[in-house]
């Protein structure tokens, strides 16, 4: 599957851990070019994700039984294709939903493929076919990522939660060519030492240009958002207010705004805290110096610093994702895209 790889690794470069992961299938045979690796399954995401390795698992290079099972490369036991691996541990599964895990198209058939393989996108041993690329992000990026065949034609990604995150990462696109967005089972979490606050996306190779579409892309976040506003929004009176104080300020602060970045005040700021909101992509600027005047005053702040911009940004909740992805572009995006209803 053609795709642009270098393109992806640019557009995620600092917006995901580690390394975006490609995987391949072994139908036939495994290449030299990987490493057998005897882990649960689904950990060889984590080897090439953070540890930058080529790995793959199969029948005898696997440390989880009921991984190898769901992915067709071991037959298991009774406990294990009856489902009764489940409701032994797991009270709150009953033995139907446990058997359909443990089935039909949550695995794949005894000898489907010889086994699976990871590396960094990046990476890809050469002759080695990206069948699909997995992810771990913030749920912010994740909700962006996600969208990437859902931009192309309108195929809203599939999720997925209570069944194994082998079946996600391994079965689910084998069977069918859409986006899944999952938090993954307990398992799959630990193994791969997932932080509360991020998920895993798994794309298609079909689909992974829309990547580069939706992070590549500059969106006219001011445009779309006054599009949506009816003429008896509190919103137009807001930016008359705003305009008309802006118009009439003469401080110097307002003066370097206005001549260096292209930004109108109509509050009291302090030089830092405009160039704070410089930093971010022109095209999100004027937006949040808006966002952020209306925090203030609702706070009833006399003047905007440093602090009331990163507080304002923790206001809307997005406080934590920044300090996780802190310097890279897409934090600041997200923070100042963000607007209290």
């Amino acid at each position: 599957m053609s795709m642009n790889i270098q393109g992806i690794c640019d557009v995620l470069d600092g917006k995901v851990r580690g390394k975006p992961v490609a995987i391949t299938k072994f139908v036939d045979e495994i290449p030299d070019s990987y490493d057998g690796i005897k882990v649960d399954p689904c950990q060889i995401l984590r080897h090439a994700m953070d540890d930058g390795k080529r790995v793959y698992f199969d029948r005898q290079n696997q440390d989880c039984i009921h991984g190898a099972y769901i992915t067709g490369v071991h037959e298991g036991n009774e406990q294990i294709q009856s489902g009764r691996l489940l409701t032994d541990y797991i009270p709150a599964y009953n033995i139907d939903a446990a058997y359909t895990f443990n089935s039909g198209e949550y695995i794949l058939p005894q000898g489907t493929v010889k086994g699976f393989g990871a590396a960094p996108l990046d990476n890809v041993p050469e002759g080695s076919e990206v069948d699909w690329i997995v992810v771990v992000c913030t749920p912010g990026v994740a909700g962006m990522v996600s969208a990437a065949r859902a931009v192309k034609d309108g195929t809203r990604p599939d999720t997925a939660a209570g069944n194994s995150y082998c079946s996600d990462m391994f079965v689910s696109p084998f069977y069918n060519d859409n986006v899944i967005i999952t938090p993954g089972d307990v398992g799959g979490r630990n193994n791969n030492k997932l932080k509360e606050s991020e998920l895993f996306v798994i794309i298609p190779a079909k689909w992974a240009d829309g990547i580069i579409d939706i992070l590549g892309a500059t969106p006219d976040v001011k445009g779309i958002f006054e599009a949506t506003r009816p003429e008896d929004s509190p919103y137009w009176d807001k930016q008359k207010a705003k305009k008309e104080r802006a118009a009439n300020r003469t401080d110097k602060v307002s003066k370097v705004a206005k001549e260096k970045y292209g930004l109108e005040i109509s509050m009291e700021w302090d030089i830092a805290a405009v160039e704070t909101i410089a930093k971010a992509p022109k095209f999100v600027r004027k937006f949040a110096v808006s966002n952020v005047e209306d925090f203030a005053e609702e706070q009833n702040y006399q003047r905007i610093t440093v602090e009331v911009v990163k507080e304002q940004a923790e206001s809307a909740g997005m406080g934590k994702f920044m300090k996780q992805a802190e310097g890279s572009k897409l934090a600041k995006v997200i923070s100042l895209f963000k607007r209290d209803k």
